[in-house]
């Protein structure tokens, strides 16, 4: 198919109406997608897990002992959302916590929920790829329930990692939480259907991107009396520990490691989506730490590479 017989992208949100069957999932997915999608409905599809505080709280026991955090350390959460994570961990001791989100309404959310709690936490609305901190800010970042690899390319991802970089202090870390790319490439669910509550239910579809990199997800949420709400798209960036392990070792970070995955079991435990098996790594921005040597054996390999930065 040539460039001008393609269909044009559709770039307009579907909300109270449905496409209907569509061919190509891709076609229909907007290049800033993250942009409209994290609202209400996001908190209504997602709640089994992001609003689940069982869950979370078992989370930050994970991160929490991996990261050491001491009272007066200072934590940035990058696509913070709510602030779940945040504000479950601002009972575990006397720290610096700062949460960054694209989301208005989601920190809108984080804010109220703060409050009704009595955590202490810093929130700001902003881009992760231009952060609004100084240099050397903090002790820890966090990037948690699979806030990663929305962008198009994975340059973009590039310079989020680059700004992490920045604002973490000499012998800091970063901690990040994400799809398991191996997994999900193999086992994602081409269909599924669910209740998410006695009123609303979500018909999902799938499909592997062209270039076998990212995985298209729709999502049409219906209601039981007034119909179709929002006929989303969005999309994923499916990197494997090896892939990501090099992409972080490429901006500059020593010492990566790796920490087993994440299994989520929701109450609804139908279709979990991305947050099905996650994976945990860490790193630090050891500025004059020894080159870890990298492995470039397969295409995907010299493909990151190759990515600028």
């Amino acid at each position: 198919m040539n460039k001008a017989s393609q269909p044009k992208r559709d770039n307009k949100p579907h909300t109270g109406k449905s496409l209907g069957p569509v061919n190509n999932l891709e076609h229909h997915l907007h290049p800033e997608w993250w942009k409209r999608i994290f609202n209400s409905i996001y908190l209504k599809t997602d709640a089994d897990v992001v609003g689940d505080d069982k869950i979370t709280e078992s989370e930050v026991t994970i991160f929490h002992e991996l990261l050491e955090v001491k009272n007066g350390h200072s934590l940035l959460d990058l696509a913070c959302g709510q602030g779940r994570h945040l504000i479950e961990l601002a009972k575990r001791g006397d720290y610096n916590l700062f949460g960054l989100d694209r989301s208005r309404y989601l920190l809108q959310r984080a804010k109220s929920n703060a409050k009704k709690r009595g955590a202490a936490v810093n929130l700001k609305e902003g881009d992760a790829r231009k952060l609004p901190y100084a240099a050397d800010s903090f002790d820890f970042v966090t990037i948690l329930g699979n806030s990663f690899g929305y962008f198009e390319v994975p340059e973009e991802d590039a310079k989020i990692l680059k700004e992490v970089f920045r604002v973490l202090k000499p012998g800091g870390k970063l901690l990040m939480d994400i799809a398991d790319g191996s997994f999900l490439r193999k086992n994602f669910i081409p269909r599924s259907w669910e209740w998410i509550d006695k009123k609303h239910f979500v018909c999902r579809e799938r499909s592997l991107a062209a270039d076998n990199r990212r995985l298209i997800s729709r999502e049409v949420v219906t209601h039981t009396d007034t119909g179709v709400i929002v006929d989303q798209f969005y999309a994923e960036r499916l990197y494997t520990e090896e892939e990501l392990e090099m992409l972080v070792d490429k901006v500059g970070f020593r010492e990566i490691q790796l920490h087993g995955n994440i299994k989520v079991d929701s109450v609804r435990n139908q279709d979990l989506g991305m947050m099905a098996n996650r994976f945990i790594l860490t790193a630090g921005p050891l500025r004059n730490g020894p080159l870890k040597k990298v492995r470039k054996t397969s295409a995907m390999w010299l493909w990151l590479w190759e990515i600028p930065i």
